[in-house]
């Protein structure tokens, strides 16, 4: 039988036609396949007697469901499609993203890249490398309670990862598709930029509330379902609900190594969807360290005969001095 046809014979039994009567009777019919599994639970009762009575209970859950579709005209057919393309979006691991596979390589992400994440022991800002450029502006929280977010890029890098995604990234590394305008302001423009750092924002607050996602299970299908929706006028629309939540997933664990170590050294690989913490950041010298280091020095070289020759004072231009001052 067609779910057209099921559909169509359970609407003319339907006397009342009424949603709130098929809603209690839908809640009502749930609650009796609670019971019978209780019962056989409890009984031990053998599949053969306990199969006939189940097929009953769900023919009348289906029976109340399809009420409900037909009372709102919503075939059961786009009820069942709609159904297994979110379950495929959420199990189906999709293929790698290479949205800007036929550009030129400098208007290319790089496919991979060590990233270094610098925090600065006077202003507690954070400053992401590639390699010895600086990406951005250094980054504090942006409030006024320390959370950590000044490390929220390792989001737009995990979404880079997973993805192959990221206009935030691609505006830092300078990587925009300018050669056709048409993808370089709908894809790679201020509205996307903002659209993704609105996503690392909402992701990061959901994160937060929940322990930073320990496992992956522990990711709400709701914050896909708001990420997606987000992101549906833009290319990565084609990724699924699987790749976002390993992109989530992987930026978390970036992220709380990040925090737990005062920045340091993330790797990622776009072709093996892959985002790492790899190295604690190196300790820089501090300033009384680095005067103490070179006093000894002075003094091995004083031993040796070869101490550093000082560079004599430069006699002060009072008059000129003087007039700097003035004028200025």
């Amino acid at each position: 039988m067609k779910m057209r046809d099921y559909q169509q014979r359970a609407h003319a039994t339907d006397e009342l036609k009424k949603t709130t009567l098929s809603i209690y009777g839908l809640v009502g019919e749930i609650g009796g396949i609670f019971s019978l599994f209780k019962k056989r639970a409890r009984d031990r009762q053998p599949f053969d007697a306990f199969r006939p009575e189940l097929v009953e209970e769900l023919g009348d859950i289906l029976w109340y469901v399809s009420s409900i579709a037909s009372l709102h005209d919503i075939s059961l057919e786009e009820v069942a499609k709609n159904n297994l393309d979110k379950a495929r979006s959420l199990f189906d691991e999709g293929a790698v993203r290479e949205f800007d596979k036929s550009f030129p390589a400098h208007q290319r992400l790089p496919r991979t890249m060590r990233v270094t994440f610098a925090l600065d022991p006077k202003t507690g800002r954070a400053q992401m490398f590639l390699g010895d450029q600086p990406l951005g502006n250094a980054l504090s929280d942006n409030a006024s309670e320390a959370d950590g977010y000044r490390f929220h890029d390792a989001f737009h890098l995990a979404f880079a990862a997973h993805l192959g995604w990221s206009p935030v990234l691609r505006r830092l590394l300078r990587r925009k598709r300018k050669s056709d305008p048409q993808i370089d302001e709908n894809e790679d423009g201020a509205r996307a930029a903002v659209t993704e750092e609105a996503v690392s924002a909402i992701v990061f607050s959901y994160a937060e509330d929940h322990g930073m996602f320990p496992d992956i299970r522990a990711i709400p299908f709701s914050l896909l379902k708001t990420v997606r929706n987000m992101v549906k006028k833009f290319e990565v629309r084609a990724c699924t609900s699987r790749q976002w939540q390993h992109a989530i997933w992987s930026g978390c664990r970036a992220y709380e190594e990040l925090v737990k170590n005062n920045g340091g050294v993330v790797e990622l690989d776009l072709d093996e969807r892959r985002i790492e913490y790899v190295a604690v950041p190196v300790k820089r010298p501090a300033r009384n360290d680095l005067h103490r280091s070179r006093g000894h020095r002075a003094q091995r070289m004083a031993g040796r005969g070869t101490a550093p020759a000082r560079k004599k004072a430069r006699p002060l231009n009072r008059k000129s001095s003087y007039r700097n001052r003035t004028t200025n």
